[in-house]
């Protein structure tokens, strides 16, 4: 984001094309509330990721499990499922958090109530690790019942913490400034936006490395200290929100239209499928922003599909690592490749690719639909990746197409000689593929979605997890030795194709875009 000396006065208003021929675009000033929302995402990502982390191998093995920290011996079975069920009591919850900001308390009270169920499901979850807790049968009912009370506090603030940094953003005209290098730029809002949620999608990233320490302390020293962290993590969200009050943007909540946006679209279901059809019953204005918080969504339809394949870095990614050579490394902690890439790629992306890209008037990824297309394809190429990494382990001794499971391998003591850092490239693609596609698609939403939706759109974006559960479950019997190349090669077939009907179906959203930034840059 270039940094402006001044937000120029009236007469720097843009008048006319004219005015802007040659002129760089560049993004405002993030203000003060922006950067404390984004603390607080970097904080609810760090509590998130602090508990899942390690939250497996808590659950999978038992207290006098030789060779991995565990406690409650559940079994991998068992402990898959209540991993799953976390993930989609997210997602789920994620709706009604959004109902509540958009319908009644707005986003900055929708947050706060939401942390303070957040924090006390981590404190339940903390309190019954304990050693004493565990030693008196504690474990289990109090994993239960944080599983259900953290999914509802995560999903209820994750829906609500991506429209709230944008609120933070004063709305205003493209206008001309001089810069203090005495250069004359554009501050363009739509810039602006994008560099909000790069800084968003940054700090969320920066959290969830909170799962390296997570996975070391749980190996090293126990879990109710590897929880304490993330305890204390959300504890300094909600002191950042009460403190900062003052400085932070609070729309208030418009009142609930998901009675009369249910009826609306009942009607249109009757009437062939035509929001028109539920004019006679509606107001005109009503329907023709349910129809752009309707186009705003369409763009999340290849989302389970990425979700699906992203989900892999925390299942058989995992389980692939256990099957190679670590030298000493927990095979759960390969996956931080993805957020330090993210981390390190991001900004040189958003402060230098992007405006390089401005400067020479080459607009291709100018509009988030773009881009989003660009993530699409880098994540079928981490898949692609994998099945390189799965058919490389199957061609290695000792176990072949058998890892773990053959006579050559005692108790699965052996595992084939393939070195776990040959899983890097699919971690750098991920990343890589996330830059350009989430942050994109955070800021597609909340530009298109109507006001009074803003929360709800991007609880659609976040509720698309939920069918990416559904299809891990349906495809799930498929992830086995010796099946494992085919499954990902798959994968990564279905991703490329999607990434490409995406963009088609949408490249005339991006190309209207796009003409017009060429004609505004001269």
């Amino acid at each position: 984001m270039s940094q402006t000396e001044s937000l120029g006065d009236k007469s720097d208003i843009i008048q006319s094309i004219e005015d802007t021929e040659n002129l760089r675009h560049v993004g405002d000033k993030i203000p003060t509330g922006a950067w404390l929302v984004a603390f607080v995402a970097l904080c609810e990502r760090f509590t998130y990721y602090g508990i899942s982390a390690p939250l497996q191998n808590y659950m999978q093995n038992s207290r006098d499990d030789p060779l991995r920290p565990g406690a409650l011996g559940l079994g991998e079975s068992t402990a898959t499922r209540l991993s799953y069920l976390l993930t989609f009591l997210v997602y789920l919850t994620s709706f009604g958090g959004a109902a509540v900001a958009d319908g009644w308390l707005g986003r900055y009270s929708t947050l706060s109530l939401f942390a303070c169920i957040y924090l006390v499901g981590t404190a339940i979850l903390f309190a019954t690790s304990l050693p004493v807790s565990l030693d008196h049968g504690a474990g289990f009912g109090g994993l239960i019942a944080a599983i259900v009370i953290i999914g509802i506090g995560a999903g209820g603030m994750k829906s609500n913490l991506s429209p709230f940094i944008a609120d933070q953003l004063p709305s205003s005209e493209p206008r001309i400034v001089t810069t203090s290098r005495g250069e004359r730029v554009i501050v363009d809002q739509e810039i602006t936006l994008q560099n909000v949620y790069s800084v968003f999608y940054w700090c969320t990233n920066v959290g969830s490395l909170s799962g390296v320490a997570a996975v070391l302390i749980e190996k090293y020293v126990a879990f109710w200290v590897a929880f304490l962290l993330p305890l204390c993590s959300l504890c300094v969200a909600l002191v950042v929100l009460f403190l900062g009050r003052s400085q932070l943007v609070k729309p208030a909540g418009q009142g609930t239209i998901l009675p009369q946006a249910f009826k609306a679209l009942w009607l249109a279901v009757r009437g062939g499928f035509k929001m028109d059809a539920a004019l006679p019953e509606s107001d005109a204005s009503f329907i023709s922003e349910l129809k752009r918080g309707l186009l705003a969504c369409r763009v999340f339809l290849p989302w389970p599909i990425l979700l699906l394949c992203q989900s892999q870095m925390s299942t058989n990614l995992v389980s692939q690592a256990a099957t190679m050579e670590t030298h000493g490394l927990p095979n759960d902690i390969m996956s931080m490749f993805n957020p330090i890439t993210v981390v390190l790629a991001l900004p040189l992306a958003q402060y230098f690719l992007y405006p390089a890209l401005r400067k020479a008037k080459i607009t291709v990824l100018v509009h988030p639909i773009n881009r989003m297309a660009l993530g699409f394809l880098l994540e079928s190429f981490a898949q692609a990746s994998a099945a390189g990494v799965q058919a490389a382990i199957y061609a290695a001794p000792p176990c072949f197409s058998s890892p773990l499971k053959c006579p050559a391998s005692p108790g699965g003591s052996l595992p084939n000689h393939v070195n776990v850092f040959a899983q890097v490239p699919f971690y750098v693609f991920e990343g890589l593929g996330e830059v350009f596609s989430s942050p994109s698609t955070y800021e597609y939403a909340y530009s298109e979605a109507p006001t009074n939706m803003k929360s709800i759109v991007q609880a659609v974006f976040v509720g698309m997890g939920a069918f990416a559960v559904a299809l891990g479950f349906a495809v799930s019997p498929l992830y086995r030795d010796p099946l494992l190349v085919a499954s990902y090669a798959v994968l990564s077939g279905v991703m490329g194709a999607t990434a490409l009907i995406f963009w088609v179906a949408f490249r005339g959203v991006a190309g209207r875009r796009q003409a017009v930034e060429e004609e505004v840059q001269g």
